[in-house]
């Protein structure tokens, strides 16, 4: 259905996929495990190239598309019991509900893959729900149905937010009530695609925290009450939910990932030794001793960590103790150590790269002089916007001892070189250096663009963040400031 983006990608910007589908009809338990469960599917107009592949839990099946856009594909013989699953061809994604013995058969306009998907055969009433809601009430066009995030607005109050949330979640509960009556579902598929509906709406209600931080940039006042709809939740059950389908996992972790609004509404960890305990306390009441608290707390302390290095450092002992997952454990490990090698007296990376006239430019030709380096690319609108702003801040500086070097990351010479013709960034005002992959941003712990540090005269990082260019006054003290030392 929607475009595959990788899994975090996915996660903050993209749409959300069905997490739990259900069945249209059931048979014995022995005629289902020895009957064989079959997808077919015509892809019509459909590109050439790829190949047809289905998941879920740790099944991963592929066949080739024929060149009539069909395809078969036959199910392990020992599936046990229904489970979702996740289909996915040239970049696109359908999500599926699969019972024992079912002959499921798809049928769809590739260039309107979400609109005209449709389904027949045994399974097909589970799976029409899936596909109609899905475009109705999520990958259909903006403006087709109030959506919350839709309707929000800079002013949106917290009530007026929990009461668009909930009209949606009514219109969606409806949509399934009606459903059911024309068509056979089982129970169980209802009270899933219900919690379905459930996280969704709850999902909404978590982001509109941060949607305010982000937007209004001012401190956050919420009503004491605000995170009470999580009492409507399952909380302590969403391991389950978790790692059946990638699709469903990556709605557990969209709504884990939000949920530390729950955890820190004013956005930001507190360096205070007490900090950590209180986060795991509270994210322990509510999920429980999960394996889904874990992830929350991992996700909340991952984000914070390029802004926030010394809220998360504080938090690290408590999460030590308490999180039971070592890959977690290990990464995160990773990250911090990371992140502290480039905080402020730090030693700068060293780079050395080919500017835009070909000529080899290394960090250290600059000791001496204060360095403002600029991480951008030119598929980055928001890089882009910042281009008078930067341009303007140069000129200011003229004749001074701080040098401007810009770095492109991930733009071909062509397109790189061409951005610079276009915005007249060529002149003797800065160093235009080109990355050819984000070794460098990684090095600098770069992970957002446009990005801005400062380092001093001694090669040493002086600020980290710096203040970008739109920040006019803001910017240029932290350069001034720089430049006495």
């Amino acid at each position: 259905m929607m475009l595959f983006l990788s899994l975090l990608l996915a996660v903050l910007h993209a749409g959300y996929s069905c997490l739990f589908p259900g069945s249209s009809s059931s048979s014995p338990a022995a005629t289902a495990a020895a009957a064989k469960t079959i997808v077919s599917g015509q892809l019509e107009h459909a590109p050439a190239g790829d190949t047809v592949r289905l998941e879920f839990g740790k099944t991963k099946l592929k066949t080739p598309l024929r060149a009539d856009g069909t395809f078969t594909l036959t199910l392990p013989a020992n599936m046990a019991q229904a489970t979702p699953a996740s289909l996915y061809y040239a970049r696109q994604h359908a999500s599926l509900y699969l019972t024992p013995g079912d002959s499921l058969h798809l049928r769809l306009d590739f260039p309107r893959f979400d609109e005209t998907l449709r389904f027949t055969g045994r399974g097909a009433a589970a799976n029409n729900y899936l596909a109609q809601a899905l475009w109705q009430f999520e990958y259909g066009p903006a403006g087709s149905v109030a959506r919350p995030m839709e309707q929000r607005t800079p002013q949106t109050t917290a009530a007026q937010m929990r009461a668009y949330a909930d009209a949606f979640r009514q219109k969606r509960r409806a949509f399934l009530a009606t459903y059911a009556q024309a068509h056979a579902l089982s129970a169980t598929f209802k009270q899933d695609a219900a919690l379905h509906i459930d996280l969704q709406w709850a999902i909404s209600l978590l982001d509109y925290p941060r949607y305010l931080r982000d937007t209004n940039k001012q401190p956050l006042s919420l009503p004491a009450s605000y995170f009470s709809f999580l009492s409507e939740l399952p909380l302590k059950k969403l391991d389950y939910y978790s790692g059946r389908d990638p699709y469903e996992s990556t709605l557990v972790l969209q709504f884990l990932t939000v949920y530390s609004s729950r955890l820190v509404p004013s956005g930001t960890l507190s360096p205070s030794p007490t900090e950590g305990p209180r986060v795991y306390a509270q994210a322990t009441a509510d999920l429980g001793p999960t394996a889904a608290r874990d992830k929350a707390i991992y996700q909340l302390l991952s984000y914070q960590l390029d802004t926030n290095t010394a809220g998360v450092v504080a938090a690290m002992p408590t999460f030590r103790q308490q999180n039971r997952d070592s890959a977690l454990a290990r990464n995160l490990r990773e990250m911090v150590g990371k992140q502290l090698r480039v905080q402020p007296g730090q030693p700068a990376p060293a780079f050395t790269l080919l500017d835009n006239m070909g000529n080899k430019v290394a960090l250290s030709d600059y000791k001496g002089k204060v360095v403002y380096l600029d991480f951008w690319g030119s598929w980055c609108a928001p890089c882009l916007a910042e281009i008078p702003a930067s341009t303007a801040l140069r000129q200011k500086m003229a004749g001074r001892e701080v040098v401007f070097i810009s770095v492109a990351v991930g733009d071909t010479e062509e397109k790189w070189q061409r951005t610079l013709r276009e915005h007249q960034l060529t002149s003797a005002a800065g160093v235009q250096l080109r990355s050819p992959d984000n070794t460098l941003a990684t090095d600098y712990q770069v992970y957002s663009y446009p990005s801005h540090l400062l380092i001093g005269r001694d090669g040493r990082i002086w600020a980290r963040p710096a203040p970008a260019p739109s920040a006019g006054a803001e910017a240029e003290a932290a350069i001034e400031s720089a430049l006495r030392k």
